[in-house]
């Protein structure tokens, strides 16, 4: 008789993912994660939008608020490099509860600041709850996902990231006045904390980890009921490969020979593109309000360029179904490489709204498809590990761009000067797509 995917070899695992038909569960599990990356991208963006607030309550100067958006940056970088391998061993659920849990709470805490140098502290503690947390979601639904929707659904998840920083502008645009910046930190804190009994009920562990690490049948099959699977009476599942071999993923396997310069490619594009991207995320709001707008209105206003993003990254979801992704981004950035000269000198014109807005679409949309990207680029093995580096290697972008506005403008850099620049960065990462495209259509990439 022959055998349906539950019952078949260890190497159908994936088949048998493949073949659940679509389901409630899954939409659940898809919404979940949805709301983890939201809720992430809200904690990590509403510094930016709040700054001009902290530094008027902190009596602080504008490198010192500078320290306060790199503090987190700093807190992203070191929970992705350390957590990603820790995914890959001990499992991408529990890594993903506590990294959750984390930011959560340290956003509640940054609420509760008696000084700068606590809030510092604080903010550092939400990027480590952060950085864990994205490795170990990205990889947990590229193993639960079919193979045929995986790079438009992580697409689609990771545009959580921008709905969260775009609602972080928007909601300081409308409630500030009535909540000041500590009642939106604890708005981002409570989120989180309310999610995580709800990721331990609905979400499984990868069943494809379970048989990594050979995992009994019995949490094999029932990982694969919660994706809606039907259970079978008895599944034989074995490790796909001998425990003896099986090693603790490392960031030296990424330079192995078969994944050497998709690793380089996509580290050098991810550390330019977030560098850019952060650069006008944090400082925009900063601009704008010094051209004698409210807080609340250059919110508003600088808040259309993460909703450009959101929109840019949900097209992109969906033309990446018909077309390469990388072609996708590789048009997007080239395009988009003007955009950072029309947003360098705001004014209160519709005009300038729509430019914020394109700019957004064309330079934070494509990172939502990057991320999908560098999940799928590697194996089981060291998935984990390798979108942990890799968006480490982001966040040290960022930290080198947004963290060094303030010095530069301490150096009397005029920030307009600044955030132009940007078009710079953006041409070259559409320079270096081509080369990534060609490496990941090479046989066994």
């Amino acid at each position: 008789m022959k055998n349906s995917p539950l019952h078949a070899d260890p190497k159908n695992i994936a088949e048998a993912i493949d073949n659940i038909p679509s389901n409630q569960r899954r939409r659940n599990i898809i919404a979940i994660c949805f709301a983890v990356v939201a809720l992430e991208g809200f904690d990590a963006a509403i510094i930016g939008f709040i700054a001009p607030q902290i530094a008027t309550h902190f009596g602080a100067k504008p490198a010192e608020i500078s320290a306060a958006i790199a503090a987190g940056m700093f807190g992203l970088l070191l929970g992705y490099v350390t957590a990603g391998s820790v995914a890959d061993t001990r499992g991408r659920k529990p890594v993903l509860v506590a990294g959750t849990l984390a930011f959560g709470l340290a956003t509640l805490a940054c609420a509760f600041s008696a000084s700068l140098v606590q809030l510092l502290a604080w903010r550092f503690m939400t990027g480590v709850g952060v950085g864990v947390a994205m490795p170990a979601v990205a990889a947990l639904l590229a193993e639960l996902l079919p193979a045929r929707r995986r790079a438009s659904a992580l697409s689609g998840v990771f545009c959580g990231f921008l709905f969260g920083s775009a609602a972080a502008g928007f909601l300081t645009g409308h409630l500030i006045d009535a909540i000041g910046w500590q009642g939106l930190l604890l708005l981002g804190g409570i989120g989180p904390l309310l999610l995580v009994p709800v990721i331990l009920a609905l979400l499984p562990e990868s069943p494809t980890f379970l048989a990594q690490i050979g995992a009994g049948p019995e949490r094999i099959v029932a990982a694969l009921a919660k994706l809606g699977a039907s259970r079978p009476g008895a599944a034989l599942f074995e490790p796909p490969t001998p425990l003896g071999a099986i090693t603790k993923g490392s960031v030296a396997q990424l330079f192995g020979t078969q994944y050497r310069s998709t690793t380089v490619l996509l580290w050098l594009l991810m550390f330019l593109i977030l560098g850019g991207f952060y650069v006008i995320a944090s400082w925009l709001p900063s601009l704008i309000e010094s051209t004698g707008q409210s807080v609340a209105m250059a919110s508003r206003t600088a808040s259309l360029f993460q909703f450009g993003g959101l929109a840019g990254a949900l097209v992109g979801a969906f033309a990446i179904r018909r077309i390469a992704p990388l072609k996708f981004v590789g048009i997007a950035l080239l395009i988009g490489a003007a955009s950072p000269l029309m947003i360098a000198s705001p004014d209160a014109t519709a005009r300038y709204a729509v430019a914020v807005f394109c700019s957004g679409f064309l330079i934070s949309g494509p990172i939502v498809v990057l991320n999908a990207i560098a999940v799928a680029a590697y194996p089981t093995q060291i998935r984990s590990v390798g979108a942990g580096w890799c968006s480490a290697l982001g966040r040290v972008g960022s930290l080198a761009g947004a963290g060094s506005v303030g010095l530069l403008i301490k150096a009397g850099v005029g920030l307009p000067d600044i955030i132009a620049a940007v078009s710079v960065t953006v041409l070259v990462c559409a320079a270096i797509v081509p080369f990534l495209f060609r490496k990941l259509r090479e046989p066994g990439v």
